[in-house]
């Protein structure tokens, strides 16, 4: 497989689709299940959250191999209202089944002005965008969360308590914008971070990751728990940590699944996940004018963006810009891999007995962003933090 002189290969989002959804669908995901998962997962790619992307294509195939996930599990509906449902999803495969949750959401949604919807006995579902990305492109405003198993201190401990309980929010901009989209970790960063730092061989920063005896460490080796949002207990951790319970009441507790040390972990494997989602979702029109809201947000976005950058500083950028920016670069450009990556897909292909993607150039039309410039989206995201790429759990 052609490998670019940074030890990269570029692959087309449609190649790496065509090669996860096979993989999926070879361990016994449904086919157009398989599909929604793959696309899940080439999004994150796609919009450079590479943690979460088809790197973590073997994780799913593992607890698939491991019988802690059932591939061919059905969402069952056990209680429901005229706004809301609670789905089981009897130990599946999250990123294939949380798409079919989202878009009852959306529809009950669409009918009753607001929708909530909860799922139980799940497992991880990637990146929370891939939810509340489509109700924006419906006109819809939307929730997503989900609960993870525990890899984060609550502030003053010295164990982890949580999960990295990812929040991800989008509303649609209109005039042809793309939706202001945020997802967030409610954790300094994922752990997928942890992973990529020990891929590159590179040490962490400070305040991203404690060590089995609770010290802070720099080393991904090393590291064994991560912090909450905001670091320790003398920065705003306990922000974080506040955040991270309140995903962990709507996805345990009120989901009627797991939470905290009751589930599975990176650091515990071999449990089945009991991972639990919920997924809000409401029409612009119940509470305005759909057309003024979309102007008053355009400005608020704009207002933002003109924020007079500070010293040394290249300015301000809305939540979500860097994303929008790698997704048009990568889309015309094709996703960068690193070579480790394609090594593990290559090999996971081999032992599938499946065709590994295929890398080669990618021809595409590098479009500005909507409402930007895209010479302003492509030049700043280098120096900026990706409002993504803390999504998910583990």
């Amino acid at each position: 497989m052609a490998v670019d002189g940074f030890g990269t290969g570029r692959f087309a989002a449609s190649e790496l689709t065509r090669f996860t959804g096979a993989v999926l669908e070879h361990v016994g995901v449904p086919p157009t299940r398989a599909v929604r998962a793959a696309e899940t997962l080439t999004l994150a790619d796609l919009r450079g959250v590479s943690s979460h992307g088809v790197a973590r294509l073997g994780y799913y195939v593992s607890h698939i191999e491991q019988g802690t996930v059932d591939p061919a599990s059905s969402l069952q509906v056990v209680r429901e209202t005229a706004s809301t449902i609670v789905f089981d999803a009897h130990d599946g495969l999250g990123i294939a089944l949380a798409p079919e949750a989202m878009d009852a959401c959306i529809v009950r949604a669409e009918t009753s002005g607001v929708a909530f919807c909860t799922v139980r006995h799940s497992s991880h579902f990637g990146i929370g965008a891939a939810y509340v990305i489509p109700a924006a492109r419906r006109g819809l405003g939307a929730l997503a969360m989900t609960n993870a198993g525990p890899l984060v201190v609550p502030t003053g401990g010295g164990v982890a308590m949580l999960g990295t309980n990812p929040i991800a929010f989008a509303v649609p901009v209109g005039n042809g914008e793309p939706p202001l989209v945020l997802d967030m970790a409610t954790s300094t960063v994922a752990w997928g971070k942890i992973e990529i730092a020990r891929r590159a061989g590179k040490s962490i920063p400070a305040g991203w990751a404690l060590d089995e005896t609770g010290a802070a460490t720099t080393d991904p080796f090393a590291a064994r728990w991560l912090t909450p949002l905001g670091g320790d207990e003398d920065g705003a951790g306990h922000k974080g940590y506040g955040l991270a319970t309140v995903v962990d009441v709507l996805c345990g507790p009120l989901a009627g699944a797991l939470w905290g040390t009751h589930l599975a972990s990176v650091q515990r494997p071999g449990l089945r996940p009991g991972l639990g989602h919920c997924f809000l979702a409401w029409r612009i029109d119940a509470f305005r004018d759909p057309a003024e809201f979309g102007h008053d947000l355009r400005q608020l976005l704009a207002e933002l963006r003109a924020t007079p950058p500070g010293t040394d500083r290249q300015g301000v950028l809305a939540p979500g810009d860097p994303e929008i920016a790698a997704e048009v670069r990568h889309g015309a450009d094709g996703i960068a891999l690193d070579a480790q990556v394609i090594a593990d897909l290559e090999h996971l292909a081999a032992r599938l007995g499946i065709s590994p993607p295929r890398s080669e150039p990618v021809r595409g039309r590098l479009t500005p962003v909507p409402g930007q410039s895209g010479d302003r989206v492509e030049r700043r995201p280098s120096t900026r933090t990706n409002t993504s790429g803390d999504t998910e759990s583990e």
